[in-house]
């Protein structure tokens, strides 16, 4: 469920195909999109990812169903960094 919210937040927000997103792998995307795609995943899973200072504008989807996971783990503190 985790990985198909985040590939549908990926492709609303950046038109790209959610199987031309999969099939690559990742998304490059500029600083808007950066800062709307954190934000609804944020809303979505009602967690903070810690990202928003990051250089890199391109999410790998791998890496950011696993950050989403880890950030909604049971018990894990809201206010732990995961950077």
């Amino acid at each position: 469920m985790t990985r198909m919210l985040v590939l549908k937040c990926l492709s609303d927000e950046t038109g790209d195909d959610a199987g031309d997103i999969v099939a690559q792998g990742f998304v490059d995307v500029d600083d808007r999109e950066f800062v709307n795609i954190l934000n609804r995943l944020e809303g979505y899973f009602d967690c903070t990812l810690w990202m928003r200072s990051q250089p890199t504008r391109r999410f790998v989807v791998h890496d950011l169903v696993e950050r989403v996971t880890a950030a909604t783990a049971p018990g894990r503190p809201s206010e732990v960094r995961h950077d």
